[in-house]
């Protein structure tokens, strides 16, 4: 599982210090360094998917831990760290997750949040919505800070149904009560 990866070796390609290396024809850096031109994504995800990132690996690795008993040893609350963790599980938990083409999913392992990265843990949120309720948000959402309470879409629904046949009923007696003074 999760702890039983290194950086040396992983899956056959090579995820050491020192020099550019190639993992799968990308330039990287070893322990999250990042190398000039890696498509980190971190930086341009608002507050909010920054936030349910954050959270969802947290609650990932919680889970995992849980069910497993072990831990990944690069664990760390940062994106990096974290995003490590969860990179070397995709790869390792054989979730058959593919890209577009078909092509197995095979995510990179220096901690770099790429856009591969975000999509693999949109999804296997998206395949526990039990343990993952809240879906990633838009573009320029505001982060929740509170789990939010309130009526259900069929209720708000409901009551705007309700309202909008009060509001005509009452458009309705006063142009027809016009008309009757009228006759008189």
């Amino acid at each position: 599982m999760w702890a039983q990866q290194s950086l040396s070796n992983v899956r056959g390609r090579s995820a050491g210090i020192g020099e550019r290396i190639s993992l799968g024809g990308v330039g990287v850096r070893g322990f999250a360094l990042e190398a000039a031109g890696d498509p980190d994504i971190w930086e341009s995800l608002s507050l909010a998917q920054q936030t349910w990132i954050a959270n969802t690996l947290a609650k990932l690795n919680e889970l995992i831990v849980k069910s497993t008993g072990t831990t990944c040893p690069q664990w760390t609350p940062t994106i990096h760290g974290a995003g490590f963790c969860f990179q070397q599980w995709v790869n390792n938990a054989k979730l058959g997750l593919t890209k577009a083409d078909g092509s197995p999913l095979v995510l990179r392992t220096d901690g770099l949040f790429d856009q591969e990265t975000l999509d693999a843990l949109i999804t296997v949120a998206g395949m526990n919505p039990k343990d993952f309720p809240n879906p990633y948000p838009a573009a320029g959402a505001a982060p929740s800070t509170k789990e939010e309470k309130g009526l259900s879409v069929g209720a708000m629904t409901g009551i705007g149904l309700v309202g909008a046949g009060v509001l005509g009923g009452v458009i309705y007696a006063a142009t027809r009560g016009g008309k009757r003074s009228r006759r008189r």
